[in-house]
């Protein structure tokens, strides 16, 4: 992870010191006779931006780079869990940036997060997280009408349609479903598989995730890692428990804590699993992949689309005209066609519904943070 981490941190920076340069507005003109018109797109302010555990880094790069680049100043909480990355990297910023520019404050979301958000002098808040802790901020910044920007996590749909390339579906859920530890807000965690080749896929998938080498971050060769906490994993392990008592649906590898050192849990597929199951629209945030059977574009596009979340979401067929229309029709900030999980700093990255508003990442993010005013001068 360490080795694709850094290069996406870098090309934030690189991006968004670019974009600075080359802000957007519309041409300055007489839209009214007699009058001249332009755009000015002021800094907000103070941005109180709190970032989340499961990327610790390069979500407090995400936060500060666009806001900054607009003009704003920072004050960032890291999480609690993941402190000392944002530490190390912030005592680089004292040659490049003036006092005050990027400030850091350490400590929990209760004593530390909630004050933030409530001050005075914080112009707009920046959150990612869970629902629960953006309906906490919207409920401080509603106080003030103090501007919010959220994202609050995802249960990325990864619609397989009886065309695809099955060996390379299965290959990206591997990946991608287990990426992290499955700790990611666009995991690839909930597939719907076309009843034609449900049984293929679930096989696959099953042989494919049973090999993944699970170990500590430092071991060679190891492709996933443990949960964040005690208290993660057996979030995950109640998610997985529960769904093993529903007699319909079958843990078809993994299931269970890893017997070792260490919050690990075993990466995990479950089979048969059905649209209203809880496994299949709450977000486990874990080693956690469901796997549910359709026959009818329209029903799978629904059932997709009905759902707390819309971050994510991936379409896998050959057929380039039908995975256009299903991407058209999903309810969510980003589909991927034929992939998963790939992001590039040009692009926007962001939800709807319960997921949050506001752009991470592209030119739409720098817009985000700033205010847009209308100048007129009368000739």
């Amino acid at each position: 992870m360490l080795r694709e981490e850094i290069p996406a941190i870098v090309d934030v920076f690189r991006y968004f010191a670019g974009a600075a340069r080359v802000v957007d507005s519309p041409a300055a003109a007489e839209y009214v006779a007699g009058h001249t018109s332009f755009v000015r797109r002021d800094p907000i302010g103070v941005v109180a931006s709190i970032a989340p555990w499961n990327y610790p880094l390069l979500m407090a790069a995400w936060k500060i780079c666009p806001a900054v680049a607009a003009g704003n100043t920072v004050v960032l909480k890291p999480s609690e869990l993941t402190p000392l990355s944002i530490l190390a990297l912030v005592e680089q910023f004292a040659g490049v940036f003036p006092p005050g520019v990027v400030n850091i404050i350490c400590g929990r979301g209760e004593t530390v997060g909630a004050p933030l958000a409530a001050s005075a002098h914080v112009r707009m808040i920046s959150l990612t997280g869970d629902i629960v802790t953006g309906q906490k901020i919207m409920e401080v910044a509603a106080r003030s009408i103090t501007r919010t920007h959220l994202e609050l996590g995802g249960k990325a749909a990864v619609i397989v349609c009886d065309d695809a390339d099955i060996d390379a579906a299965v290959a990206a859920v591997r990946t991608y479903g287990y990426y992290n530890a499955g700790q990611d807000c666009t995991a690839a965690c909930r597939v719907y598989a076309h009843e034609s080749i449900y049984d293929k896929f679930v096989a696959d998938l099953a042989a494919a995730v049973s090999t993944i080498r699970v170990g500590a971050q430092n071991d060679p060769g190891v492709e996933m890692g443990p949960c964040i906490s005690a208290r993660q994993r057996d979030r995950v392990a109640s998610f997985v428990e529960r769904a093993r008592q529903q007699r319909h649906m079958e843990v078809v590898c993994g299931g269970a804590a890893m017997q070792r050192p260490g919050f690990f849990y075993q990466p995990t597929v479950i089979a048969d699993a059905r649209a209203e199951d809880e496994i299949a629209r709450r977000e486990v945030f874990g080693p956690v992949v469901s796997v549910t059977r359709f026959s009818d574009l329209d029903e799978v596009i629904r059932v997709a689309n009905d759902s707390d979340y819309g971050l994510a979401s991936s379409v896998w067929s050959r057929n380039c005209g039908t995975a256009l229309r299903i991407a058209a029709e999903l309810e969510c900030g980003t589909t991927w066609i034929n992939t998963h999980f790939t992001l590039a700093s040009e692009m926007p990255h962001g939800g709807c519904r319960k997921s949050g508003y506001g752009k991470e990442q592209s030119r739409y993010a720098m817009e985000d943070y700033t205010n847009p005013r209308h100048i007129m001068v009368r000739l």
